[in-house]
């Protein structure tokens, strides 16, 4: 809801979409340089303490839109950017505690299964996150949108307080020591390396289907305004739904080489809707890559804790935050300017191409990836 206000109150108090881009890009891009403190942190000083410190700045940064939005004072953008900061130094250490704490309330054979069932409850909040902002915005107004953020961070971390905390701590050393030592343990197990690469080829679908997607709908399907939302909203029914498959096959597939598979077609999907101009099997073609996208990200992020050594856990669960939230912006900005100065098929054409190469080249090289099975013990 906080990246969501942002966004949406930049666009429509200021008018501006060059200060919605700016506070998009301070929300997600802190990551690239926090992130690698935080997961040093995190292995250090333990998930559970870096949470709760961490999620502070999110009420801070709600609580600097609150003001930002009940009084409007004349330096309202740069408070807003402020705050938009907060928020983002808060997603880089959040985002990696947060996964890193899950091995503290549940053993190595359930980490799996409950770390698809938190990525799926992430991305209901993503997909919520625009409907009860947009509702409670018309009951109470924006600052009403930003306090409730702020008391359900509260509220959130005074649950947080209670839970267990066995950590134990690291030797201090210096950062630059922690992240080789992490990078050592981290080639010693292949698979980890294989997985993340993994996840840089899946995020990239992310960046493109919010900045092309939208072209899409408008100039190729001639989507009037609410089919186009219709039609985006797709996105996030298809990632939901692919998290609760991927609960449910789990046990049941070859992970590694299924993961290779489905990135494959998730490019071809990629590719297909740049050529295609019926409504219909647009948005099924849609429907099978984002939940197929869904599928892989699950899967991902629960073999990564699955196989990511306790003590190291925060750092590797950082380089995953990073991925996901990087990738994802780099590959937005690569295929809008590809779609602006070329064409919209051609920049899906282009995102797709290089899905699928990569994908492949991981299949044939990953051999660690490949004997990936399951997740029993």
């Amino acid at each position: 809801m906080v990246n969501y206000s942002a966004i949406m109150y930049s666009l429509e108090a200021f008018d501006s979409s060059l200060l919605a881009g700016i506070a998009y890009g301070v929300c997600f891009g802190t990551p690239i340089i926090f992130g690698w403190v935080a997961g040093a942190y995190v292995d250090r000083y333990s998930a559970k303490r870096v949470l709760l410190l961490a999620q502070n700045f999110f009420i801070l940064g709600a609580l600097g839109m609150m003001l930002v939005m009940l009084f409007e004072p004349a330096y309202s953008i740069a408070l807003l950017l402020v705050s938009s900061f907060f928020v983002g130094i808060s997603w880089a250490f959040v985002a990696p505690a947060r996964l890193a704490s899950l091995g503290q309330y549940v053993g190595i054979e359930q980490l799996p299964q409950a770390t698809i069932i938190f990525n799926l409850l992430v991305m209901i909040g993503f997909g919520l996150a625009p409907i009860l902002l947009t509702v409670i915005q018309e009951y109470v107004g924006w600052y009403g949108v930003a306090m409730c953020s702020a008391i359900l961070f509260v509220i959130s971390s005074l649950l947080i307080i209670p839970a267990p905390n066995n950590h134990k701590r690291l030797t201090h050393q210096h950062l630059y020591d922690e992240w080789s030592d992490c990078f050592g343990k981290i080639k010693q197990t292949p698979v980890i390396a294989q997985l993340l690469f993994a996840a840089i080829i899946g995020y990239m679908l992310m960046g493109p289907m919010q900045v092309v997607l939208p072209q899409v709908a408008e100039n190729m399907l001639g989507l009037n305004t609410l089919q186009k939302g219709q039609y985006l909203g797709l996105i996030s029914l298809a990632l939901l739904l692919g998290g609760i498959v991927a609960m449910k096959v789990k046990d049941h597939i070859n992970i590694g080489k299924s993961i290779v598979v489905m990135l494959v077609v998730c490019g071809v999907c990629i590719a297909l809707i740049g050529s295609i101009h019926t409504v219909w099997l647009s948005c099924l073609v849609l429907l099978v890559g984002t939940t197929l996208a869904g599928i892989i990200v699950s899967l991902i992020v629960a073999g990564l804790q699955f196989f990511t050594p306790q003590d190291i856990r925060g750092r590797v669960m950082s380089i995953y935050t990073i991925i996901s939230q990087v990738i994802s912006a780099m590959a937005g900005v690569f295929a809008g300017a590809l779609a602006q100065e070329v064409s919209v098929p051609m920049s899906l054409y282009a995102v797709g191409g290089l899905f699928v190469v990569l994908s492949v080249w991981l299949g044939l090289k990953g051999m660690a990836l490949s004997k990936f099975k399951t997740f029993k013990l």
